[in-house]
């Protein structure tokens, strides 16, 4: 049986930087406002699209500052660490982008339905409220 002594640099690899950390939080940060938001609009929920808005711009932010100051004080190798953490929140910006363009198609479906009842509300029978809107009923 053979057993595998890991140097220090070895070891090191499977602990977070310190330096990290606060872009590490930013991360879960954003992903659970990105998590929310998916969920809310996948259950039909209510969403609060100005707070959840203001919750990505203010995750974004602290994530912007926390690489920044990152980049000034770790190496390139540490620096490679995050990008499962980073590929896990792509994964979840993508759900999110998704949910986001159901949601958006739902609301033109509904948008278009409303407007076609409108118009019928509206017509006398002989033209349609669009076609007396662009000329041709007069």
């Amino acid at each position: 049986m053979e057993i595998e002594i890991m140097t220090n640099d070895q070891n090191r690899s499977n602990v977070p930087e310190p330096a990290l950390e606060p872009v590490l939080f930013a991360i879960r940060r954003l992903e659970d406002v990105v998590e929310r938001e998916t969920r809310l609009l996948l259950e039909g929920q209510l969403v609060d699209l100005a707070n959840i808005n203001a919750n990505k711009s203010r995750g974004l932010r602290d994530f912007n500052k926390a690489m920044g100051k990152a980049v000034k004080t770790v190496d390139t190798r540490a620096l490679k660490t995050l990008q499962p953490v980073l590929d896990s929140l792509r994964q979840k910006l993508d759900r999110n982008c998704d949910a986001i363009k159901l949601h958006l198609r739902a609301v033109t479906e509904l948008a278009g339905i409303i407007r076609d009842a409108l118009e019928t509300q509206e017509a006398d029978g002989t033209y349609t409220a669009s076609q007396v809107r662009n000329g041709l009923g007069a």
